[in-house]
């Protein structure tokens, strides 16, 4: 009796291993592949942004020292530092997808406030520059 039972669980384990591996592999989009992406465009967006932001500055800064933009910019390097070092990390890894997974998290918990940052340089580059005659 003893060995009907074992092979009965032997192909019981077979059955529901079948059975998870190809209903993993039936997946047509896993659970949370849209919003990844959504995140994704949303930090390339932000990135775009905060580089053309620096660039203003640095042309905005370069005969005269402006402290409200320098200061601005500041705060959004700080805010942007794991979303800048995560793309540098891609740009130079041939393997994009082996990155560390901690990493990708830092990215992701920041981007909140890097847009926030970024945001506030870009209303100051909107505002007109009074210079004093």
């Amino acid at each position: 009796m003893q060995l009907f039972n074992q092979k009965v669980i032997k192909f019981s384990v077979i059955i529901i291993t079948f059975a998870l591996f190809t209903g993993c592999a039936f997946i047509q989009a896993p659970l949370g592949q849209k919003k990844m992406v959504q995140l994704r465009q949303n930090a390339e967006s932000i990135f775009r942004r905060q580089n053309a932001a620096s660039s203003q500055v640095m042309i905005l800064t370069m005969d005269e020292e402006n402290g409200a933009l320098s200061d601005a910019e500041l705060i959004m390097q700080e805010a942007c530092a794991a979303l800048n070092a995560y793309v540098i990390r891609s740009i130079s890894n041939d393997d994009f997808l082996m990155l560390d997974f901690l990493a990708q998290q830092r990215v992701i918990s920041s981007l909140d406030n890097c847009d926030e940052a970024t945001k506030k340089l870009e209303a100051l580059l909107q505002t007109p520059v009074v210079v004093d005659d």
